[in-house]
């Protein structure tokens, strides 16, 4: 408890956030690309494509969560807490999977950015120090530069000259929501448990619901005639896509807030048009006008990572929001954020 009448000194760059949520976009922005290059050896099977990823990224993590294990670390409150992330993730992800069917990619890519809008209203409700972002003018200008990059992006893109159906805006809006919640969820209930161990269980909650509806809507024979080539793509993006992205997301999440890590990933859809150009050469649409809302993107991610200059730390906050320790009853208080 800071003394009475003395302010919280304001926090400084948090760097190793920072980086994780620089890292994390960066990887979320390319994986698309790959993504669209895989569907060319699981065509129209999503279904596939999710039921056999998820599943090599929970597999990857298992020498985390065993270590984990071996210290006591994976408690009820792990194990509890978890599901409910787990359980946003997974419903996003149908709806992922459907998008497509629905809504064309470039709108999807728009669209989905929705999720913004909700993990930034979570974050303000249930976090009191994310609430001092809102006087924040730093947050304002970022949100404000980064909502018209990805607005002028998306027109420029065409991303609005087809017809798009109520189905496919409200699929892919409500994708969003769920995904936004995710990002809150993860705050609230993961909150001082190791990155690498809050994603490990997650990621084998999730794998159980892709495997199921693999099982169900999958197509026949797809895994059995998949080439080298697509069971390379499959490994790099669930190793690179799902866990090492995920990890950093959480890291940042956990260090960072919700607010200002899910903003930040509004720039994601600039470097995905950047990646497809180097690695599918297509080239970008939209021309200067697209290159010029890719820069007031960046510039908007800028101001929203400078932000965190102007949040202080809320004394008592932490009693508002107690945090178990992961291996105990939820009676002892947490150590770290790990």
């Amino acid at each position: 408890m800071w003394p009475t009448g003395c302010e919280a000194p304001s926090v400084k760059i948090d760097r190793i956030g920072t980086l994780a949520v620089l890292a994390n976009v960066c990887i979320w922005g390319s994986t698309p690309v790959l993504l669209k290059d895989l569907t060319q050896y699981l065509p129209d099977d999503p279904w596939t494509a999710n039921g056999i990823r998820y599943p090599i990224a929970a597999v990857l993590l298992w020498p985390a969560l065993f270590l984990a294990w071996r210290r006591g670390e994976l408690g009820r409150r792990v194990l509890v807490g978890a599901l409910v992330p787990a359980a946003f993730a997974f419903v996003g992800q149908i709806l992922w999977a459907a998008a497509p069917y629905y809504i064309q990619a470039n709108a999807i890519g728009f669209f989905i950015k929705a999720s913004t809008i909700w993990a930034v209203a979570g974050a303000m409700l249930l976090f009191p120090g994310e609430r001092l972002l809102l006087s924040s003018w730093r947050f304002r200008a970022g949100m404000l530069l980064a909502v018209s990059g990805l607005l002028g992006l998306a027109l420029s893109s065409g991303a609005f000259n087809d017809t798009v159906s109520g189905t496919g805006i409200g699929v892919i809006l409500s994708c969003g929501l769920f995904f936004g919640f995710y990002g809150v969820s993860v705050r609230y209930f993961m909150q001082g448990i190791s990155p690498l161990v809050a994603f490990g269980v997650v990621a084998q909650y999730v794998s159980i619901g892709t495997v199921i509806l693999m099982g169900f809507f999958g197509a026949e024979g797809s895994i059995e005639n998949l080439s080298q080539t697509g069971w390379i793509l499959v490994v790099s993006t669930a190793l690179f896509g799902v866990c090492i992205a995920h990890i950093f997301f959480y890291v940042a999440l956990l260090r960072l807030g919700a607010s200002i890590t899910s903003s930040f990933q509004m720039l994601s859809p600039f470097l995905t048009y950047l990646v497809a150009a180097l690695y599918l050469g297509e080239s970008m649409t939209g021309g200067a006008w697209a290159w010029v809302s890719g820069v007031v993107l960046v510039a908007g991610g800028l101001f929203l990572l400078w932000a965190q200059e102007q949040v202080k730390l809320v004394p008592g906050e932490a009693a508002q929001e107690p945090q178990p320790s992961s291996s105990g009853d939820g009676s002892a208080p947490a150590t770290g954020k790990g």
